[in-house]
């Protein structure tokens, strides 16, 4: 009977590789899945829904209908959520945060990170929801904060 079982276990894994086992890994591909998805959404300041987000909006609604997280309202809020990780070691799906005179004022969902930088896609003001690369910018690199992993 142990041995039926585990080629049980074999086949399925086979099958079905790591989806059942690994589901914080599925939860931030389904963030950046969904986050990607609404690129090129207008912002509207206060915005939580599809037809305009403001940077906090966007990521509570992203977290919300891709894996049940809920994140408070504010980019100051959420950044009070969630494990605290460096930037050497944070993933894609992580929120990173960055302040305005030592207030936090903006949040974005990091969506790719290799050996020349990291990109998020957050609301901005000026653009609506894009994917920008953020380690090499003078602007956004000089006002990270802090970077946040609920997985």
């Amino acid at each position: 009977m142990r041995y039926v079982l585990l080629l049980l276990f074999v086949i399925s894994h086979e099958i079905y590789p790591l989806t059942f086992f690994n589901t914080k890994e599925n939860h931030r591909k389904e963030v950046v899945k969904l986050a990607e998805s609404l690129i090129e959404t207008q912002y509207r300041f206060g915005g939580k829904k599809p037809s305009g987000f403001d940077c906090s909006g966007f990521t509570r609604y992203v977290y919300s209908k891709a894996c049940k997280i809920n994140l408070a309202a504010s980019s100051n809020l959420q950044s009070r959520q969630g494990k605290k990780v460096s930037l050497k070691k944070c993933k894609v799906g992580d929120l990173i945060f960055f302040a305005n005179k030592k207030k936090i004022s903006h949040v974005g969902v990091i969506n790719r990170k290799n050996k020349k930088g990291i990109w998020m896609i957050h609301s901005s003001s000026s653009k609506g929801v894009i994917s920008e690369e953020i380690t090499h910018s003078n602007y956004w690199n000089s006002r990270i904060v802090v970077i946040k992993s609920h997985f």
